[in-house]
């Protein structure tokens, strides 16, 4: 799962939205005792989406249609193309206006950023300024994404050309999307209420 799938997983708890960002920036479960709780669970929340998404059937089974060398970087292509399958069936599994959620999410991520890693904070204002929660619909955009994260990856393969598997395989990167998310709702879930169970009971 991308950005935006884990926000929306997260629910509405700020601290848990913040750990769905801070997931892909914090290393180790050491490092989970230096955040405020309601952010490390987050993190825990993030890492256990991550877990749950690459084990479901219909991505396994979608990952393994794959060839070299889409194979090695099929999961992070369709992670960002499974944002890109919700925001196209927002109706269904937005909780709120798509325009609504985005900013919340941008106006959370700046008044946390003194207290984010710097990756972090440069990648919420490009967010914001790009628009990126009402464009991840948007070729252009999800393009764009793909560019980046190859010129983060800084090693040679199909990465900047990730909208190619959209183009071959959007009806069934939409079928494993329409699959898996609801799963993910459920399991999810169940995940939140123990995370809020065991705060609670601290």
């Amino acid at each position: 799962m991308n950005h935006l799938a884990h926000v929306v997983l997260a629910g509405t708890d700020d601290g848990l939205r913040l750990g769905a960002f801070l997931g892909d920036h914090v290393r180790g479960r050491q490092a989970l005792a230096t955040l405020p709780p309601s952010w490390a669970d987050g993190v825990v929340l993030h890492r256990r989406i991550d877990t749950l998404s690459d084990a479901h059937p219909a991505v396994r089974a979608l990952l393994k249609r794959l060839q070299p060398p889409w194979r090695r970087y099929g999961g992070v292509i369709f992670d960002v193309l499974f944002d890109h399958m919700l925001t196209r069936h927002w109706a269904r599994f937005g909780q709120v206006p798509l325009e609504r959620l985005a900013g919340e999410i941008d106006e959370l991520l700046a008044r946390s950023a003194p207290d984010l890693p710097d990756r972090l904070v440069l990648f919420s204002r490009w967010a914001c300024e790009r628009g990126l929660w009402m464009r991840y619909g948007d070729r252009e955009m999800v393009d764009e994404i793909f560019r980046r994260l190859a010129r983060r990856h800084g090693r040679p393969g199909p990465l900047a050309d990730g909208i190619e598997l959209l183009d071959a395989m959007e009806d069934d990167i939409e079928r494993a999307f329409l699959e898996m998310f609801p799963d993910l709702i459920e399991q999810v879930g169940k995940e939140r209420r123990r995370l809020y169970s065991m705060r609670s009971s601290m």
